[in-house]
């Protein structure tokens, strides 16, 4: 007979998921509109004709993210269920102000332009900044051990807090900005890999961190309605900055830093490819008059790397990437079912 606790849990994932995948079918279209009066657009790079496309997506994406889990607290308050039995106001308090000053990290550089916003150590140092409330997250639940593959659990003590927590921060975070340029690729990814992170805090009974990554999950599912192909808004800075520390949280949060880091694999390739290239490169194709997409010649990219491989289009280009990204996702499942019963039973 199923708990109370995962009664709970499925319902107020399946609430806010909702709730917030429906505030951003109402808002993305107005700010579509604002976005395209006030002059916040950007050229599809990826289109022949170099499309304006309205930017600063994040907006409405965080817009509705805050919303949803402010309402879904409320909500469960007023009709009697407890929400402070099972969920830690404390600890939601400390990952939504990181991820709101990620936020500001990706706004800034949206604002500011492609190119012209903050600068690579810039990129590197304010997450690092910015990781403080993960630190005393760590330091207040005690965490402090790693699990190493092949090795097994060590113990850092606090060194897991002020050298290992900001370091998964910056990278995490950094990490989600390096693949991205093609419609629906960056939110399609991440709402891949979040769907397999709910899986493993629904296991773990994480709720807190769910109903988080749920009003995450479903603001990108209804951002992503107007963001795929042909795309009528961009993601920007915010979007891929903020999931790239959601992702970095939830492993700190999940004691799961090695197996996330195995989920977000394409990101961890196109990392080394991008360093290869002292981040010069751009994942950027060369678009063709049949709408297809020739690889640089430069390199630079794993989106060049795969349009080598064949004939694609952009869409056909994005769907692969999702293709490769469920693999990894099923494959990271399986490892963590794998893991959690040989450590937990």
């Amino acid at each position: 007979m199923i708990d109370y606790k995962t009664l709970f849990s499925i319902l107020i994932f399946i609430f806010s998921l909702f709730l917030s995948w429906f505030i951003l079918l109402v808002v993305t279209p107005k700010f579509i509109g604002l976005a395209r009066a006030r002059g916040w657009i950007g050229k599809d790079m990826n289109k022949f004709k170099k499309n304006n496309v309205a930017e600063l997506g994040g907006v409405p994406v965080f817009f509705g993210f805050t919303l949803s889990i402010l309402l879904a607290i409320a909500i469960y308050y007023l009709i009697s269920f407890n929400p402070y039995v099972f969920i830690d106001i404390k600890s939601m308090l400390l990952i939504i102000i990181t991820m709101l000053l990620i936020l500001f990290v990706g706004f800034i550089d949206d604002v500011l332009g492609w190119k012209k916003g903050i600068s690579q150590w810039q990129h590197f140092i304010l997450p690092i900044l910015f990781s403080v409330p993960m630190i005393l997250f760590a330091i207040f639940h005690g965490i402090n051990n790693l699990y190493i593959p092949f090795v097994g659990t060590i113990s850092f003590g606090l060194l897991y807090a002020w050298i290992f927590v900001p370091l998964v921060m910056t990278s995490a975070t950094n990490a989600f900005n390096l693949l991205a340029g093609f419609n629906g690729l960056e939110a399609g990814l991440s709402i891949i890999i979040f769907s397999t992170i709910s899986i493993i805090a629904f296991i773990q009974g994480e709720i807190t961190l769910l109903i988080i990554l749920a009003c995450w999950l479903g603001a990108l599912i209804g951002f992503l309605k107007f963001n795929r192909y042909p795309s009528k808004i961009f993601p920007g800075d915010i979007i891929t900055l903020v999931s790239g520390s959601l992702a970095g949280i939830s492993a700190i949060v999940l004691h799961m830093e090695f197996l996330i880091g195995f989920l977000v694999l394409l990101y961890v390739i196109e990392f080394f490819i991008k360093i290869s290239h002292n981040f010069k490169s751009e994942c950027f194709g060369i678009p063709q008059k049949n709408r297809t997409i020739k690889a640089s010649p430069k390199g630079g990219s794993l989106t060049h790397l795969i349009l080598r491989t064949g004939r694609f289009t952009e869409k056909k280009l994005v769907w692969t990437f999702y293709i490769i990204q469920i693999i990894i996702s099923i494959a990271t499942i399986l490892f963590y079912f794998r893991l959690y019963f040989s450590l937990f039973i």
